[in-house]
């Protein structure tokens, strides 16, 4: 199971991501050539309506859509005929193999087809669209993979001839993520003939972009030549693809150390806290990661006055800032609570996820130590977010030597913890928490030096690394937080073991939240005063 999902992860993250990125680009400043930009009613349109959206740069969003799939076609045959011929004889043999490899390069070409519709949302900020079909997506696929198993190991004698128990879990996979496919490009079709199609806007095919040269329209970043890419736009997802693969060989990085450094069993332990580790990941940092990367990038770009030198607003600047050190700071306060709660309570929560037959192994003591890895992986998240937001090409490829640095520094710390000292997996968190460190200070650096540059001299002082981490409010928190924790361990218990313990530890996070809470009083009461004046506003509106 893990070397399809490694086949189908690895096949889509270099057929799409680069793209998705790129596409962002792609200014929103455009308006069709019968727009008046002089009126006062134009200044107010909405740019993310696909009304109000150039022709050209929906076209383009489409032309840039079949990217993927000129990729993945040569990418995933070669990939996947290449690894078929490592097999070991044992899953060769084993029945519908061959079959389940084929739907599942089928689901991938599928999924791929999406991303027509998907790029167009996501140019639109459109995230219940895309939330809600992936929503349904995974659960039909999920829905299909249980019916497959189910049938199989059921009495009914034909379904048992034909399809035999140890190719269910592959076949189960395969027919899951082929449903999934199918269903996301059938939902995004049926909103694209339902909300799209009618407007006449772009085509579903490649199409030679001619723009029309007048005083108020413009395509972003392009001469005056018809042509299918966007140059610029073009140039800029050849630096983003380039620095992709460096950093998904330190995303695998991992998987490829410790099939070579250690046992089954602790690469079983290791597979199980990833995984448990990534839905925390995907239901919380994820989310908040993808907004973030898009709201910067559709700001920053929507402000240019320059596709050059790229000067932004005050305003623009101010406001970008004060966002990324909202959602730091909302981080910082998370990691205060993982730090404290996490290695104390984990190994207690975990046993009624996987029972106790995994209470021999080293999981229970491991997951302590991955906690403390969880506070780094976020906070890079979101600052690696701005660093894609606002980059351009000679950032980006210097961003990409640096991650090949780190790919030796992080094979090197693997060799030192877990062949030398013996640390096993805790040695192998610990290598990923130091370049997870490495990585988040280089992009506090580029934050600096970019407000740095962009901001007037008068108001830099309000706007430096110690704003961005609010770090005097922190001070006092983290304090606070010391106290919290050396009473949990000195007159509570190190480590939760009974359910007293637990219920102790979360009325103690309650109060902790609280203080958090009168930390940021400030910053409470301006939202809540902001949402009362939206709620005005609407009112009166409405009137």
């Amino acid at each position: 199971m893990a070397f399809l999902t490694f086949l189908h992860d690895t096949c889509i993250f270099f057929s799409r991501e680069a793209i998705r990125i790129s596409i962002l680009r792609i200014s929103t400043n455009n308006s069709d050539e019968n727009s008046d930009d002089n009126s006062e009613e134009s200044e107010k349109k909405d740019v993310l309506n696909i009304k109000n959206i150039n022709k050209d740069n929906l076209q383009s969003i489409i032309n840039f859509s079949f990217i993927p799939l000129i990729i993945a076609v040569p990418l995933s045959s070669v990939l996947f005929i290449w690894q078929y011929t490592k097999l070991n004889s044992y899953f060769k043999n084993l029945p519908n193999f061959q079959l389940s490899i084929f739907i599942l390069w089928i689901s991938i070409l599928l999924e791929l087809g999406a991303e027509f519709f998907y790029n167009l949302n996501q140019y639109m900020l459109n995230y219940k669209t895309r939330s809600k079909f992936e929503g349904l997506s995974l659960t039909f696929g999920n829905f299909i993979n249980f019916i497959t198993i189910y049938l199989t190991i059921s009495d009914n004698k034909v379904t048992r001839d034909l399809i035999s128990e140890e190719g269910l879990a592959i076949l189960g996979f395969s027919l899951g993520k082929l449903a999934y496919s199918l269903g996301l490009l059938s939902l995004y079709y049926f909103d694209y003939a339902k909300n799209f199609k009618s407007l006449n806007k772009f085509k579903l095919r490649l199409v030679l972009i001619k723009p029309v040269i007048t005083d108020h329209s413009s395509v972003y970043g392009s001469k005056k030549t018809a042509y299918y890419f966007q140059q610029d736009i073009l140039n800029h997802f050849k630096k983003v693809y380039f620095q992709m693969c460096f950093k998904h060989l330190l995303t695998e990085g991992d998987k490829l150390i410790i099939n070579s450094l250690c046992s089954i069993e602790e690469q079983g332990i290791y597979s199980l806290l990833s995984n448990y580790g990534s839905l925390i990941t995907r239901i919380l940092f994820q989310p908040i990661e993808e907004t973030t990367r898009l709201f910067l990038t559709k700001l920053f770009n929507s402000d240019s006055s320059s596709t050059t030198q790229k000067v932004f607003s005050k305003h623009t600047l101010t406001l970008s800032f004060s966002v990324v050190s909202n959602i730091i700071i909302f981080y910082l306060y998370l990691s205060i609570f993982i730090l404290i709660f996490g290695p104390i309570n984990s190994s207690y929560l975990l046993r009624f996820l996987i029972g106790s037959k995994w209470s021999s192994t080293t999981i229970l003591e491991t997951i302590r130590t991955y906690c403390c890895y969880l506070p780094l992986l976020s906070l890079n998240g979101i600052l690696e977010a701005f660093f894609q937001s606002v980059a351009n090409g000679d950032e980006i490829l210097r961003q990409s030597y640096m991650m090949m640095v780190l790919s030796g520094v992080f094979m090197l710390n693997c060799y030192l913890f877990i062949k030398m000292l013996k640390l096993s997996l805790e040695g192998l968190i610990l290598a990923n928490g130091i370049n997870m460190l490495l990585r988040i200070l280089y992009c506090t650096v580029f934050i600096s030096n970019f407000y740095k540059k962009k901001l007037p001299s008068e108001i830099l002082n309000d706007y430096n690394i110690k704003t961005l981490f609010n770090i005097r409010k922190m001070r006092i928190i983290s304090i606070l937080s010391l106290f919290v924790w050396a009473f949990i361990y000195f007159f509570i218990g190190n480590f939760t073991h009974n359910f007293k313990q637990l219920l102790i530890n979360v009325l103690i996070s309650l109060l902790l939240l609280l203080m958090m809470c009168y930390n940021e009083k400030d910053l409470i009461l301006n939202f809540i005063k902001s949402k009362k004046q939206k709620y005005k506003v609407i009112e009166k509106s409405e009137d």
